[in-house]
């Protein structure tokens, strides 16, 4: 890590404590003086600030701070509309396994910020529970589950050993578990790292590897914090490694945090218009996370 990101995290650890105690409309996260990128403010339904961290050539990164008035605020959404109760396990699937790229669902749907989520249409693994509705229940090995309940707090599920998909399924729609995003790996668990390895998780690179990424965490009640890191760019921005992504969320506050899909997907929508440099700009994906 170079010098001018350490500086910038270590001005971040120095506000922590003040982080989770932030009531609405207060200054967001810890930015310092940097200056606000973007945001959004209704007053009483949904506040977004924006900075964008400029350390070309080596690395630019988008970081959000994102206060909501409820949970329903925050929402995913697949491309093809939402899955349906009463359809089948296969009529599901195929639903899911449509694609559009990421401003598309975000227009259709009236998103003020869209990340791409978990692109789970293109397999048929894990557990998927969206909007309160279960899309389905297969075994996986090499995902970790964030789960939003209905008060829109995460938590995190990543040992799989002896899972049964379907009793499990049912017990997080008992407990009224309102998403279940299916990516990793889990980065941030109580406010500290999670260990990294690449034999568990989904994705294909080494966790050192720079590459752009994409990310959620919660700081605190209703108030998450969004990364989306550029990448894959000579003289704008390699890309991150998963260890000085993780070490992003821990500074800026996350008590939970998770990877989402990312390379050529990583892309984030920030009302009307893509505010990233994606290096897939035409990246069909299944699903969008988002707020509105």
């Amino acid at each position: 890590m170079n010098r001018k990101i350490a500086a910038l995290l270590a001005a971040a650890l120095l506000c922590l404590s003040s982080v989770s105690c932030l009531a609405w409309g207060e200054d967001p996260l810890c930015f310092g003086d940097q200056p606000l990128y973007a945001s959004y403010d209704d007053q009483d339904h949904l506040q977004i600030n924006v900075i964008k961290v400029d350390q070309s050539p080596k690395l630019v990164y988008f970081v959000c701070d994102i206060q909501v008035s409820s949970p329903q605020v925050l929402s995913t959404v697949f491309h093809n509309d939402r899955v349906f109760e009463a359809e089948t396990d296969k009529q599901r699937q195929s639903r899911m396994e449509k694609t559009a790229i990421l401003e598309t669902i975000a227009e259709n749907h009236q998103a003020v910020l869209a990340i791409n989520c978990d692109f789970c249409g293109s397999h048929e693994n894990g557990i998927i529970i969206r909007n309160g509705v279960l899309c389905r229940a297969k075994t996986t090995k090499k995902l970790d589950m964030l789960i939003i309940d209905q008060n829109g707090d995460f938590s995190l599920h990543y040992d799989r050993t002896g899972e049964d998909p379907k009793a499990f399924a049912q017990e997080l729609l008992d407990r009224g578990v309102w998403q279940t995003i299916e990516f990793g790996p889990a980065l941030v668990e109580n406010g500290a790292a999670l260990p990294l390895d690449n034999k568990t998780h989904v994705i294909s690179t080494r966790s050192s590897q720079l590459e752009p990424r994409t990310g959620i965490g919660q700081v605190g009640p209703l108030h998450y914090v969004i990364i989306v890191a550029e990448g894959r760019r000579d003289g704008y921005s390699e890309g991150l490694s998963l260890q000085n992504f993780q070490k992003l969320f821990l500074e800026y506050g996350a008590q939970t945090a998770i990877n989402l899909d990312g390379g050529g997907s990583t892309k984030i929508w920030f009302y009307n218009q893509v505010i990233n440099q994606p290096t897939s700009p035409s990246r069909q994906v299944s699903d969008a996370l988002m707020f509105k």
